[in-house]
Parts: C-alpha cells; sequence; structure tokens
C-alpha cells in the first residue's frame, strides 16, 4: 500500500538543511509527501510550513529526487483570494488536492462564513481539476451543533463541494470513534491522517502510530476497501525519522492482512465469449487462487493452510491429503496429467518460508523440490519436467526476486531473470514461453521470455501495476490482474481492494478491461482457464 508523509510532524524533528532532510527521506524509501504551504508570510516557520515561493522555486528538484507532491496543506489569511496562487503552485507540481484548517472560532456564524467562502474557493479550485479538503484539528469533532460535530456540520453548509481530509488522532482525542466516524462520512472522506494519541491523557500527548488510543487496524480496514489515499501525520520520533516512517508503513501495510480475518470468499467463473458471470459458492473464510482442472469439472483453491478441491456440478468441497504440507499459500499448480499437484509450503515459522513440494492428487508422501527458501510456484511445464518459480535470494550482497525454473524431480535451480522484481511465472502451453510480471519498466507489467530465460519482451504498457498473466490452454489468450498505479508500489499485490480484471491477445494485442471486483491477492495468482479455454475462474471478497 502506498502511503504519504505528512512533513510537518518529520521535518519539526530532523535536524539540517531542508533539502538535505528531504533527500534522506527518498533515500529512506518515501515516494510521497504533503507539505505545509504558507500563502502569507509566517516568519520562522520556514522550514515545516514552506513558502510558497521557496516551493515554485525547489520543485523540479524536490521531484527529481523521486519525492511526488500530489497533496498540499494550505494556510492562507483569505482562501478565496489565494486560488489563483494555489493554481499555479498545483500546475507546477502536478498537485491533486489542497487541504485547509476549519475557521476559526467554532460558531455558528464563523462556519456560515467560512463555508460560503471555502465553497466558492473550491468551484473554482475544481475547475482547475484540484480538489479542496477540509482538515480537522483538536476540538473540531468535540464542539457540536444541534449533535452534529462542527467538522460535519461544516462538511454539510459546503453542499458536497468540499470533501474532508479525516486526521484520526483528533477525531479520537475529540471523543469520537474513529472507524464509525470514517463509516459514517465514508462518501465524502477523500484522505485519511493517521497521528495518534496517549489513551487516557488529558492533554493531546503525541506517541508513535498505533501505540495509542485509535483503533489503526479498523481505520486502515476501512481506507484500504475504499481506495481512500493515507497519510502518516506523527509528530513523535525517536531519532532516524526516515526510517521510523518506513517501519510505520510497514506496519499498517502488515493489517492488511489482519483484515482478512472475517472476510468472505465468492468462487466465481467468467466467460470470454458471452461476458457472463457466474458465483459457483460463498464461503465464510479466505479462500485463494482457483486452479481448474483441464479435464474435469472441479477447481483446486487453497484456504487456511490446505488445500481444497471444489466439484463444480455438486457445489461441495473436499479437503486435500497433502501431507505434511499444511500450511499452503496461494502459489500452487497441477502437473499437466493431473496426477500430482505441487504447493509451496511454508515450513518454518520465521518469515517468508516457503518451499516447493510435489504431492499426488491422491493424497500421499509430499517431495520436496525446492531446498531453498523463499520459493513460490506458479508454473509447470507442458513436458512435465520442470517447474518455474518466483525466489527471493541474496546476489552480490544484495536481496534479489526473480524467476528461477528447477527440473521436477529436483536438482539444481536456474536463474532466469535480472533486475526489477520478478514474479508470477508461467510457461506457455507450448513449452515456448514463460509469462512473468516485473517491475524492470518502472511499474509492474507483463512479460513474456523463452523459456531458457532470453529475449524478454514486454507485453503490457499501460499506467497500470499488472499481475499475473495467465495463458488460457490453446494459447490465444491472456487473462490478468490489474492494480491502479495510486493504490499500492509496484512490488505490492495485497487483498481486500478494487481491482480489475484484464484481458489480451496472446501477441499483447486487444487490451481491455473485462471486470472491476473487490479482491487483489487470492482473486487470480495461478492459472484458473477452464480446458475449454473460454472460462476461467476467479475469487472475489466482501468485508463485514
Amino acid at each position: 500500500m502506498k502511503f504519504g508523509i505528512q512533513l510537518y510532524g518529520p521535518l519539526n524533528n530532523m535536524k539540517g538543511d531542508l533539502l538535505e532532510n528531504l533527500r534522506a527521506l527518498a533515500a529512506a524509501g518515501i515516494s510521497e509527501i504533503e507539505p505545509c504551504v504558507a500563502i502569507d508570510p509566517m516568519p520562522g516557520q520556514e522550514k515545516i510550513i514552506w513558502p510558497v515561493s521557496w516551493l515554485l522555486e525547489h520543485g523540479e528538484e524536490i521531484k527529481a529526487m523521486g519525492l511526488e507532491i500530489k497533496s498540499a496543506h494550505v494556510f492562507a489569511a483569505d482562501l478565496a483570494g489565494s486560488v489563483d496562487t494555489v493554481k499555479a503552485l498545483a500546475k507546477k507540481l502536478g498537485l491533486r488536492q489542497v487541504a485547509a484548517q476549519m475557521p476559526a472560532p467554532l460558531t455558528e456564524v464563523s462556519l456560515h462564513h467560512g463555508a460560503l467562502v471555502y465553497t466558492k474557493a473550491a468551484e473554482e479550485l475544481r475547475d482547475a481539476g484540484i480538489a479542496l479538503l477540509l482538515h480537522n484539528g483538536e476540538g473540531n469533532c468535540r464542539t457540536k451543533f444541534g449533535g452534529q460535530t462542527a467538522y460535519e456540520k461544516m462538511l454539510d453548509l459546503c453542499m458536497g463541494k468540499v470533501f474532508a481530509q479525516v486526521d484520526v488522532g483528533w477525531v479520537q482525542f475529540d471523543g469520537e470513534d474513529p472507524a464509525e466516524f470514517l463509516h459514517r462520512n465514508a462518501y465524502r472522506v477523500k484522505s485519511i491522517h493517521y497521528k495518534d494519541f496517549l489513551a487516557g491523557s488529558g492533554e493531546p500527548v503525541d506517541v508513535p502510530i498505533g501505540a495509542g488510543a485509535v483503533d489503526v487496524a479498523a481505520c486502515f480496514s476501512l481506507a484500504q476497501a475504499r481506495e481512500i489515499p493515507q497519510l502518516i501525520d506523527q509528530e513523535h520520533f525517536g531519532g532516524d525519522v526516515p526510517h521510523e516512517l518506513m517501519d510505520i508503513c510497514k506496519k499498517l501495510n502488515g493489517l492488511t492482512y489482519h483484515s482478512r480475518a472475517n472476510t468472505v470468499s465468492y468462487l466465481n467463473t467468467y466467460d470470454i465469449e458471452t461476458g457472463e458471470i457466474k458465483t459457483l459458492a460463498r464461503f465464510d473464510r479466505v479462500i485463494e487462487a482457483p486452479n481448474w482442472l483441464k479435464k474435469r469439472d472441479v477447481i483446486l483453491f487453497n484456504s487456511d493452510g490446505h488445500m481444497y478441491s471444489f466439484d463444480i456440478k455438486t457445489g461441495t468441497e473436499t479437503v486435500l491429503d497433502t501431507g505434511i504440507c499444511n500450511r499452503c499459500n496461494n502459489d500452487h499448480v497441477v502437473s499437466p496429467d493431473e496426477n500430482f499437484i505441487a504447493v509451496s509450503h511454508a515450513d518454518s515459522d520465521a518469515g517468508y518460508a516457503s518451499r516447493v513440494y510435489i504431492v499426488p492428487m491422491g493424497g500421499g508422501e509430499a517431495r520436496l523440490v525446492t531446498p531453498n527458501s523463499p520459493s513460490y510456484l506458479h508454473g509447470w511445464s507442458p513436458d512435465g519436467k520442470e517447474l518455474a518459480y518466483c525466489a527471493f535470494r541474496e546476489v552480490n550482497g544484495k536481496l534479489e526476486v526473480d524467476v528461477y525454473a528447477i527440473p521436477a524431480e529436483g536438482g539444481e535451480e536456474r536463474r532466469l531473470t535480472a533486475g526489477g522484481f520478478n514474479d508470477g511465472p508461467e510457461y506457455s502451453p507450448d513449452g515456448k514461453y514463460i509469462w512473468y510480471n516485473s517491475t524492470k519498466s518502472g511499474l509492474m507489467q507483463v512479460w513474456r521470455m523463452d523459456r531458457d530465460g532470453g529475449n524478454p519482451v514486454q507485453m503490457t504498457k499501460n499506467h497500470r501495476n499488472n499481475w499475473f498473466g495467465h495463458v488460457s490452454p490453446d494459447g490465444e489468450k491472456v487473462a490478468y490482474l490489474s492494480y491502479g498505479p495510486e493504490q499500492l508500489e509496484p512490488q505490492e499485490h495485497l487483498p481486500n481492494m478494487p481491482v480489475e480484471l484484464w484481458l489480451m491477445d496472446a501477441n499483447g494485442g486487444n487490451q481491455q478491461k473485462i471486470l472491476s471486483l473487490f479482491g487483489g491477492q487470492g482473486s487470480l495468482n495461478v492459472n484458473s482457464w477452464a480446458g475449454d479455454s473460454k472460462h476461467f475462474a476467479f475469487v472475489t471478497y466482501e468485508l463485514p
């Protein structure tokens, strides 16, 4: 998941030159920032609230560091009278939205006056493609008018022209439940700020995000499901600000899987000729990665570490005997003769400890194929002789993620890719090519290479993150999963997100979106085409 960094707190805790601090943030892996910008002079605050002139002067330099500025927090005495300045800033930097503070004091008169001013500014900014957001601060949700918070009343008075940038820390401190507040205002929340305060304190004592009173997991779940941009707004740091910020991002991304605890899954099929969608079954748990057998109307999938078969005609599921492999993930394939299944099994609690095993389809002893870990299986060659998988390996002292191949009987693994993050390898039906996805060109795209790793060709080139190109049995079509570029980092493929299914010809032509759905990780990880090359299976999800 992509997170922006609201710069007020971090810059206030960093020493040194401003540009030097920004370079340190970029070097740590941060890619998006939301600065505070002063329309009117604010002497002494230039390090954390930048004058417009300074940002215009250094905007290109900041972008050259790899830092995007899509949003800015604007401080202006006369917002409506500052629209032209904001437009110029947006044009220079590529801003898509600006946030402004609530008017003060919090009286019905000030709110009505503020609403008139903000609505006028919002309409003029909208014509330039810029959204105006209202940011809440201390007391904005504690002060009530007729039982309604001042913040929500102000948004109502703006008649849908101004959107919400919700700071969940201040919502919590003001006595409201942040998750409930976000649900209540979900239709107008366009940005979420994560800030946290010490629980039970009468004063706003800043603490690291997740260490205070805010139910961060509940807020994150809603933001992820609705594709709401999320910003780290922390003001408490121990010392190494850039790396502490990246640790927060990692912790928040870890909540992706926490939010799956009560997920409902649906097993579906898609007809590429008619566009017909059929929902075969509902499951009160997470199921993932359907493999549709080519010789039978049976679909295999993983769930809770086990492999299951689902009989399409009877609608019944059966757990498969996979021996010691009871921690199977969503990377598994079936042998060409359908007598065996190869699974990726975590045989250790230590991090990403996935190894590839082969198990008889009817049950029996599991045979280890890849001693090295982690290895995530995606392809079994049509001649049955070879497996292709994604592997994390240390190469020249650096961790690289590449496509590897290994004999199905076991032996030495061969590295087939180099450069970028490479995943999802799958053999073409004629065995000549391996399809895979890679970030070599920037965003994640679908690629094809010769079976020996030669002649890599980029097959998709749109401005999206495309994953898992699955070739139909007749070799004519390729189905793949697609994320929007703003949703996550190119190397990520997370669950419980609005995503798309795309279809293209095997030569890369006729690329088209065929379906929007709520899913992602688990929806289409492995080849799920039926033997007729007209249908494929996929999984969608629903949050409680």
